[in-house]
């Protein structure tokens, strides 16, 4: 019996990504119902079956074998390869806390996807962790009447954004000369609020490309960046 071309195996092996045994295992159950075939006809119809040619190893003997088999034309569906989008940065923040890094790059994924009732949610998390990480450098936690205004003792948990937001607007003048900042900051992120009770009192209530737009949202995160700086004397 006439033993399979190496170079056959190689390249199928190669190709197809089967080992030997495999591959041995395919020709015989096709020569099982073509008997008339040599072990290299099997071989060039199971490489037609996968894309591959090996025709060129074949010879008389092999391609008379095949003179009355009719090979079935296979089709190979090559994936369609998708262009990765660029992701649009509608939120821009210098900070060494990755978990603030993170937050900001879900807002802007979440952006460039069209994904506007998510962007919200994430962008106003991001708000009233900032408006917290203000109220703590400005009220160091050793007293309860500084920790209160920003932490709920009760519930054992930091205060909802509105109250976080009331108490940042009532004691801006502890801020001094960056007072005006902080009540610019109040002005923008009450529109948060705002927002957030419609869609809480809707049933349902999908957020538009508008409506993030319209939350001025890198002017209030350069408004946090330059109280950090001048106050603080730090970034996040």
């Amino acid at each position: 019996m006439k033993r399979l071309n190496p170079k056959i195996l190689e390249i199928l092996k190669k190709r197809t990504g089967c080992k030997e045994r495999s591959i041995r295992t395919k020709l015989s159950e096709i020569r099982r119902d073509y008997p008339q075939l040599t072990i290299n006809a099997a071989a060039h119809i199971f490489a037609k079956k996968k894309g591959i040619s090996v025709a060129k190893y074949l010879s008389e003997e092999d391609r008379k074998s095949m003179e009355n088999i009719k090979i079935e034309k296979v089709t190979i569906k090559i994936p369609k390869q998708y262009k990765k989008r660029k992701i649009i940065e509608i939120a821009k923040f210098e900070t060494n806390n990755k978990f603030l890094k993170a937050h900001i790059n879900e807002i802007n994924k979440t952006y460039t996807h069209k994904c506007y009732t998510a962007c919200f949610v994430l962008m106003r998390k991001v708000l009233e962790n900032l408006i917290v990480e203000i109220l703590r450098k400005k009220y160091p936690e050793k007293k309860k009447e500084h920790k209160e205004k920003y932490f709920d003792f009760n519930r054992k948990r930091n205060h909802d954004f509105n109250v976080l937001l009331k108490n940042l607007s009532i004691y801006s003048k502890d801020f001094e000369s960056e007072r005006k900042i902080v009540e610019r900051i109040c002005q923008l992120a009450d529109r948060f609020k705002e927002r957030a009770n419609e869609m809480a009192h809707s049933l349902y209530h999908i957020a538009t490309k508008k409506e993030i737009e319209e939350t001025n949202f890198q002017d209030i995160l350069d408004l946090i960046k330059e109280l950090h700086k001048k106050h603080f004397g730090e970034k996040l």
